[in-house]
């Protein structure tokens, strides 16, 4: 039996700093007025409720520490606290605006502002859950597991992709993986297991 040859996957590396920044405030745009949900399978649930938990105490507390302050120093404490309330509430729009999709095409793992990894979907032969820690944030290789691959904005990930053939990716700094499984994270493992098993459109129905 001959080994089957990778296929090519696509990683979108982490971007800078500002980028991610006007990334958070473009979300937040987009998510003002409240609008329908973006189509997909949402991810980052915790990071979500964290964020969510954080900004609302950090309302509070302004409110306190101003009250606390010399009036001449409470103009800038308020705008340094809406802004960092307002980077808590992009960061999570962000992670709203940017969910997993599965086409005919790709299975794209999205992270929101940290990069994504886009599989062929023919090459995704299912998604099993699981539970385990990679460290680190983003598209990244899998320490000990050689041909693993992680995509999430937590360590913790809770589905297995297992590939057949490898998918290629480049990792950058972290070098080029023939990955046989990428680990990520989702709301729902079994909506992200269902849309993968959902068989493929016809070429005509494509086209339509």
């Amino acid at each position: 039996m001959t080994e089957k040859e990778p296929t090519a996957g696509r990683v979108t590396a982490r971007p800078a700093a500002a980028a991610i920044v006007r990334l958070w405030a473009a979300s937040l745009g987009r998510r003002l007025p409240p609008r329908r949900p973006v189509p997909g399978i949402r991810h980052s649930a915790a990071t979500r409720q964290l964020v969510l938990v954080l900004a609302v105490t950090e309302v509070v507390t302004a409110f306190v520490i101003s009250s606390m302050l010399p009036p001449a120093l409470r103009a800038a404490h308020a705008v340094c606290e809406l802004l960092m309330i307002l980077a808590g509430l992009g960061l999570m729009a962000s992670l709203l605006r940017h969910p997993h999709t599965v086409d005919d095409g790709h299975v794209v793992l999205r992270t929101g502002f940290l990069g994504e990894v886009a599989l062929p979907r023919p090459a995704v032969r299912s998604a099993v859950p699981v539970v385990r820690t990679v460290g680190g944030r983003g598209p990244r290789p899998v320490p000990g597991e050689p041909g693993a691959v992680a995509c999430s904005v937590e360590a913790a990930v809770n589905v297995a992709l297992h590939l057949d053939p490898p998918v290629r990716l480049d990792l950058g700094r972290a070098g080029r993986v023939d990955a046989t499984v990428v680990y990520t994270s989702a709301d729902s493992p079994s909506a992200l297991a269902a849309a993968i098993r959902a068989p493929l459109r016809a070429p005509s129905a494509r086209g339509r």
